[in-house]
């Protein structure tokens, strides 16, 4: 199967490659000293010193105490600026989805080619990924909070999972035949983050399978971005993740009997 996707000239200078993109280590570790606020204020102090120790204990252990002693202001600053430790905790995340929105803007749906609207989400979503976590802690604060969730996790869902989502699975149903059903499209859309997911949390593994001359010919973000696009278009276009879907659970009846004879 080979595809055609266009690419943004501006975009090849940052196709460095995965083997240089890929963390050193999964998202886990945790830099020890807070980031510096961009304004000397108390409440951006609090913000800057309240993401690593949220990041460090999670939010059940970290203290205002310690956030407070590391921002260098009054313990009743959080009262006043954010109500209770738990909307510190919430701005915390308000402030790095701003970040992120700011440094990775999604360019506009690609009108009439839904396979090149697919590949440039595809690519856009694999670039966040690999992008590196300068701070240091907000990837380890993120898998804190869906390994554990609190009151914030549901605003985290809808404003930053939700809008990318939506998106895969409008495109996927533009090259799914038109009686596809919803929850088809649904599982094509995660298998899809899924694949985006494990070039970050599993960077260690894949440097280990794969030698590093061809993690650096072959496994860039370009050519991760049109693999992850070519087999998701392959599963949708023609049906095919509904009929091979169909044809495993018709199968399975029949594997299953035949293991249970065996084992007799």
């Amino acid at each position: 199967m080979s595809q055609s996707f266009k690419t943004n000239p501006a975009d090849v200078a940052d196709d460095a490659g995965v083997a240089a993109s890929l963390p050193d280590k999964p998202p886990a570790a945790v830099a020890e000293q807070p980031i510096e606020p961009r304004e000397d204020d108390v409440r951006a102090r609090l913000l800057a010193a309240a993401g690593p120790v949220f990041a460090r204990r999670g939010f059940d252990r970290a203290t205002i105490r310690e956030i407070c002693g590391d921002a260098g202001v009054n313990i009743a600053s959080v009262g006043y600026y954010f109500g209770d430790k738990l909307g510190l905790y919430r701005e915390v995340f308000r402030a790095i989805r701003s970040q992120c929105q700011e440094a990775y803007q999604l360019s506009d749906p690609v009108a009439g080619s839904p396979r090149q609207e697919l590949f440039e989400l595809v690519r856009h979503l694999l670039s966040r990924m690999l992008a590196p976590d300068d701070a240091g802690w907000e990837s380890q604060l993120m898998m804190r909070e869906m390994d554990k969730p609190t009151d914030v996790f549901a605003e985290m869902v809808e404003e930053s999972f939700r809008p990318p989502f939506d998106r895969l699975v409008s495109a996927l149903a533009a090259l799914s035949p038109p009686q596809t059903p919803a929850h088809v499209l649904e599982q094509l859309a995660l298998s899809v983050a899924g694949q985006i997911v494990y070039y970050r949390v599993g960077a260690g593994v894949i440097r280990q399978l794969i030698p590093a001359e061809r993690l650096q010919q072959h496994f860039t973000l370009e050519t991760l971005a049109r693999q992850i696009t070519g087999v998701a278009i392959a599963a949708a276009e023609g049906g095919l993740a509904v009929t091979q879907a169909a044809w495993l659970e018709a199968a399975a009846p029949s594997s299953t009997t035949s293991a249970t004879h065996h084992s007799e």
